[in-house]
C-alpha cells in the first residue's frame, strides 16, 4: 500500500495546484482554438463546456471505486497527472488537423453538431483525466488530513491552482507565445510534478526516471525551438489548401493572413474579413448608396471593415473626416506588415482617422456627431456582432447623429426570393431599427442595405436623384454607376421583396439582453449543414418560458414526495445538481454579458473563469475551517445570487459600473458553489463512508449539474433571453431549497453537521 508522509505532503498538494492549474490553462486554450474553427461564435462556449463537464464527471464517477479499494492509488495518481499533461497538446493538434484528416475545406461554415463532436473528441483525454484525478487526490491527501477536511483541501487546492492558471496566461505568457508552447509549458509542469511528488515519497522509481526523462527531452525540444516549428506547421495543416503567410493571437481575436496570386486575404477568428489589393464588389454598395442618400455627407463614421476598400470609395465623396475605429490593434499593424498600395492610400489619408477602439465604447466616450454611420460587419451571428444590431446600440447611435444623419447596416438577403429563415433575420432587424428610427429603407441584393433615419427624405428618394448625386460629384466606380443604381432602385424588380420584409408587424426586437438576431443567424448558418440541428432549436424556440417553469414545480413536488417517502439523500444530490447548473449557467451569462458590454471575451474568459476558482477556493477555505455554515443557508445565497444577476441585467449598467459587478459576481458564484459542496460531502449518509467514493460521486453529479447549465445556455440565451433564462434558474433553486428544507427536518441536519 502507498504510504504518503509528512514529509511529502507539500509534494502532494504541489500536484493538487498543478492539477487545477492544468484544468484551467487547458481549457483556456482549447477553447481559443475551437473559437478560432467555429468563427467566434460564443454560444458555442456552453457546448464547449458542456462536454467538458459531462466527460469530467464521467472520469470521476468511474474512477471513484477504484481510488478506494486500490492499493496503488500513487503509482495511479502519478500515471493519471503525466497523461493529462500530454492530452492539452493532443487535442490543439486534433483540432488544427481535423479538417484536413476529415476533408472539410477551410472556411466552410460548420453546424452545431460539428462542434459538439468535434469539442467532444478533443476534450475527452483531459476532461475523463481531470475528473479520474479528484478522487484519487482525496484518497492519496485522505491519509494525512482529517476525513471532514479531504475533500474541502482537494477543492481548494485545485481551485487554487485554477485560479494561478488564469493569472499567469492572461496577463503573462499568452502574449507571447503559441498556443504549442503554452501546451509545452502546462506538459512540463505536470512532469515536474510528478518527478517531485514520487521522489519525495520514494516510491515508483521506474515512473520517475521516466518522468524526468521525458521532462528533460521537453526542455532540450524548446532550445532547439520544437515547438515552434510543430506551431508552425499545425497551422498550416489549419489552412491547408492555401498558402498561409501568417497567423497570430491577440486579446481579441486570431488573425491569419493567406496569400493567392498578388491578394492578402485576412481572417479574424477563421472568417473573412478583408481581401487586398482587390477588394469585393460588395463594398462598392456598402459605401455609396448611403453617401448617396446623404445631402451633404461630410462627417464619417466606420465601425469595423474599413481597410480593404470601403474608407477608398468613401474618400470619392466630399468629405471632410472619417473615423475609423478598428478594436484589434493587431488588425492594422498586420494591413501595415502586408501593406498594398489600396490599404497604403486609406490608412496613411489625411481624411481618416484611425482608433483603435471598440464602437459602442468609442460612441460612449466621444462627443463627435456625424452625418453618417456605417457599420460594416458581418451578420450578427455572434454575441460579438450582434451587440450593433441591436436596440441600444441603435439609440446610441442615433444621438451622435445630427437631424438628417444616417445609419447604414447590411445582412445577407436574395434578389430573387427569401427563405423564412432569411425573411425572419431581416425582419428583425427592420423591427428593431424602426424602434429607434421613424424612416428605414431597405436596398435589396445579396447583401441588403438598411438605411435607417430621422429625416423623411430617405423613403423619397429615387434612382434619378441618386444618379444626379453620383454624377454631381464625379464618382467613378467599377460596379455602382447610373445603371447598376437603375437596376437596385427598380421597385418593380425589387419593390415586393422589400415589402415583404418591412410590412411585418413584428414585436420581437433584438436586443442586448434577448439576442435574438444570434437564433436566427444561428438558424440561417446551420440550415445547409445541419437541418436536423434547426428543427431542435425551432422545437425549443416555441417552448414559452412559463412551461420550464411549470415543470420545474411538477418535479419538486415529485422530488419532495420522493424524499418523505424514502427518507435518502434525494435532496443532498438535488441540492449538488442544482448548484451545478444554476452556478455554470450564471457563469456563462456573465461571461456573455462581458462580451456585450465590452465585445471581447476572447482574451477574457480565462480571466472570468480564474475569478470563479478564486471564489471556489475561499468558499472551500470557508468550509474547511468549519466556519458554522448551514446546507440551506447556502442554497439561500445560490438563490438571492441569481435575484441579483437578475437585476444587473436588469439595470443596464454603464460600462466601467458593469465590469466591476460582472467581476463580484464571479467570485460570489465561485464561493457559493465551493462552499456547498464540501459541506454537502460532510453531510453525506454513513453508507458512503469511503470518503473517495463519496466526493467523486458528488463530484461527479456536481459536473453533471453544470454540464446541463453549461448546454441549455448556448440555446436558452438566444430563444429565451437573458432574463428569462434567469427566471427558469431562480425557480429551480427555489425548489432545491425547499428540497433542503425537507431534508433537514427529516435527518435534523444541524446536529449531523456539529458532529
Amino acid at each position: 500500500m502507498g504510504f504518503i508522509s509528512l514529509s511529502n505532503i507539500s509534494a502532494l498538494r504541489f500536484a493538487l495546484l498543478v492539477m487545477g492549474f492544468t484544468a484551467t490553462a487547458s481549457q483556456m486554450l482549447i477553447i481559443r482554438e475551437l473559437l478560432v474553427t467555429f468563427h467566434g461564435n460564443e454560444l458555442f462556449i456552453g457546448i464547449i463546456f458542456g462536454n467538458w463537464l459531462v466527460l469530467e464527471a464521467a472520469g470521476s464517477y468511474f474512477a471513484r471505486k477504484r481510488s478506494d479499494y486500490t492499493k496503488r492509488h500513487i503509482s495511479w495518481f502519478a500515471i493519471l497527472q503525466m497523461a493529462i499533461g500530454f492530452s492539452s497538446l493532443l487535442s490543439i493538434l486534433f483540432i488544427r488537423s481535423f479538417r484536413y484528416l476529415f476533408d472539410i475545406p477551410t472556411g466552410q461554415v460548420l453546424g452545431i453538431h460539428y462542434v459538439a463532436i468535434v469539442s467532444l473528441i478533443a476534450l475527452s483525454a483531459i476532461s475523463l483525466l481531470d475528473g479520474a484525478m479528484f478522487p484519487f487526490g482525496c484518497r492519496n491527501l485522505g491519509i494525512v488530513s482529517k476525513k471532514e477536511e479531504i475533500s474541502a483541501r482537494v477543492y481548494l487546492y485545485q481551485s487554487a491552482g485554477s485560479f494561478a492558471a488564469g493569472i499567469v496566461f492572461v496577463f503573462c505568457l499568452i502574449f507571447y507565445l503559441s498556443s504549442i508552447e503554452l501546451a509545452g509549458i502546462i506538459l512540463s509542469l505536470n512532469l515536474f510534478s510528478v518527478t517531485l511528488f514520487l521522489t519525495s515519497a520514494g516510491k515508483l522509481k521506474t515512473i520517475r526516471i521516466a518522468a524526468a526523462g521525458l521532462l528533460l527531452l521537453i526542455i532540450i525540444s524548446y532550445l532547439l525551438s520544437v515547438p515552434e516549428r510543430l506551431h508552425e506547421s499545425s497551422s498550416r495543416i489549419l489552412w491547408y489548401g492555401h498558402s498561409l503567410v501568417e497567423t497570430r493571437n491577440s486579446v481579441y481575436s486570431n488573425i491569419a493572413i493567406i496569400k493567392g496570386a498578388d491578394q492578402y486575404t485576412f481572417f479574424t477568428n477563421g472568417a473573412p474579413y478583408a481581401t487586398t489589393p482587390v477588394p469585393e464588389a460588395q463594398v462598392e454598395e456598402s459605401a455609396h448608396f448611403p453617401m448617396l442618400f446623404h445631402g451633404q455627407p461630410e462627417h464619417i463614421l466606420v465601425i469595423g471593415g474599413g481597410a480593404g476598400g470601403l474608407l477608398r470609395e468613401l474618400l470619392k465623396h466630399p468629405v471632410k473626416k472619417i473615423d475609423y475605429t478598428e478594436q484589434d490593434p493587431l488588425v492594422i499593424e498586420e494591413f501595415r506588415r502586408f501593406p498594398t498600395q489600396l490599404t497604403e492610400y486609406e490608412l496613411n489619408h489625411e481624411k481618416v482617422n484611425i482608433h483603435l477602439s471598440e464602437g459602442r465604447l468609442f460612441l460612449r466616450k466621444t462627443f463627435s456627431i456625424y452625418d453618417l454611420v456605417i457599420i460594416n460587419l458581418p451578420m450578427p451571428s455572434t454575441l460579438q456582432l450582434n451587440r450593433y444590431y441591436t436596440v441600444e446600440f441603435f439609440e446610441l447611435v442615433k444621438r451622435h447623429l445630427n437631424d438628417r444623419g444616417i445609419l447604414s447596416l447590411r445582412a445577407p438577403g436574395s434578389e430573387a426570393f427569401l427563405s423564412k429563415e432569411l425573411k425572419e433575420l431581416n425582419r428583425t432587424i427592420h423591427a428593431s431599427l424602426k424602434a429607434v428610427f421613424p424612416y428605414v429603407r431597405i436596398i435589396v441584393g445579396e447583401q441588403n442595405i438598411f438605411i435607417a433615419s430621422s429625416d423623411e427624405a430617405v423613403n423619397s428618394f429615387t434612382e434619378e436623384m441618386l444618379i444626379k448625386r453620383l454624377q454631381s460629384r464625379d464618382i467613378s466606380a467599377w460596379l455602382v454607376n447610373e445603371w447598376y443604381l437603375r437596376y437596385k432602385m427598380d421597385s418593380a424588380r425589387f419593390g415586393e421583396l422589400e415589402k415583404d420584409i418591412a410590412s411585418s408587424d413584428r414585436k420581437i426586437l433584438n436586443q442586448d439582453s434577448y439576442p435574438r438576431c444570434v437564433f436566427e443567424g444561428m438558424v440561417f448558418l446551420n440550415l445547409v449543414v445541419s437541418p436536423f440541428m434547426v428543427k431542435i432549436l425551432y422545437g425549443i424556440d416555441n417552448i414559452p418560458y412559463t412551461h420550464y417553469i411549470i415543470s420545474i414545480i411538477f418535479l419538486t413536488i415529485i422530488s419532495i414526495f420522493i424524499q418523505h417517502k424514502k427518507r435518502g439523500q434525494l435532496f443532498l444530490s438535488c441540492a449538488i445538481a442544482s448548484t451545478g447548473f444554476a452556478s455554470m449557467l450564471i457563469s456563462v451569462l456573465l461571461i456573455l454579458s462581458f462580451q456585450i458590454y465590452y465585445g471581447h471575451v476572447y482574451h477574457y474568459i480565462g480571466m472570468l473563469t480564474s475569478l470563479f476558482m478564486l471564489g471556489s477556493a475561499l468558499g472551500a477555505f470557508f468550509a474547511m475551517k468549519r466556519i458554522k455554515t448551514e446546507l440551506i443557508s447556502i442554497e439561500f445565497g445560490i438563490l438571492l445570487l441569481t435575484g441579483l444577476v437578475y437585476l444587473f441585467i436588469l439595470s443596464e449598467p454603464g460600462t466601467k459600473l458593469s465590469q466591476l459587478l460582472i467581476s463580484c459576481l464571479m467570485i460570489i458564484t465561485g464561493f457559493l458553489t465551493g462552499m456547498e459542496y464540501p459541506v454537502a460531502v460532510n453531510l453525506a449518509d454513513s453508507s458512503y463512508s469511503a470518503i473517495s467514493r463519496t466526493a467523486g460521486r458528488l463530484y461527479a453529479v456536481d459536473l453533471f449539474g453544470a454540464f446541463i447549465g453549461a448546454l441549455l445556455s448556448a440555446v436558452f440565451i438566444p430563444t429565451l433571453g437573458i432574463k428569462n433564462t434567469l427566471l427558469i434558474t431562480m425557480a429551480l433553486k427555489s425548489g432545491s431549497l425547499l428540497l433542503v428544507y425537507m431534508g433537514k427536518r427529516h435527518y435534523n441536519l444541524d446536529s449531523k453537521q456539529r458532529r
